[in-house]
């Protein structure tokens, strides 16, 4: 004899087994979820990526992620010192910077567009952008 537990938990069990078209039409939601995000990805990712180092609100620089195996090395003087930055093929990273915390060089390698790194007491913000236009404006005919 079941108790109610055990004959709840096979209920159960019966309810989410489904028919083969549920498990058909589940296969293709989560296809199409994946491919939608793929490409929502490339358009969002598109362009070679560069490099832009600011302090405050000024842009010290501009570099382009290098495809070769040489690695750009940039100073940036913030409000608490010198912060010195790598930028090479694999990305880009904070090498050295004068604040406390080392948030910033701790973070590691950042290769994506969109990726930050942010020194929030030396006031430096290093950005992974995409240098072309998008493919769709906000206004459209």
């Amino acid at each position: 004899m079941l108790t109610d537990a055990q004959s709840e938990l096979q209920s159960l069990g019966t309810c989410l087994r489904g028919t083969p078209l549920d498990r058909l039409l589940l296969a293709g939601l989560l296809g199409a979820v994946i491919l939608a995000w793929l490409w929502i990805d490339q358009q969002l990712n598109h362009g070679d990526p560069v490099v832009r180092i600011y302090h405050g609100q000024r842009l010290l620089a501009i570099y382009p992620l290098p495809r070769d195996t040489r690695v750009i090395h940039f100073r940036a003087k913030g409000s608490l010192g010198e912060a010195e930055i790598a930028i090479s093929r694999e990305g880009v990273r904070m090498l050295h910077a004068p604040c406390n915390s080392q948030r910033c060089v701790r973070s590691g390698i950042h290769h994506r567009i969109g990726d930050m790194i942010i020194c929030v007491p030396n006031r430096i913000l290093v950005s992974i952008e995409g240098d072309a236009r998008p493919r769709l404006d906000g206004i459209a005919e």
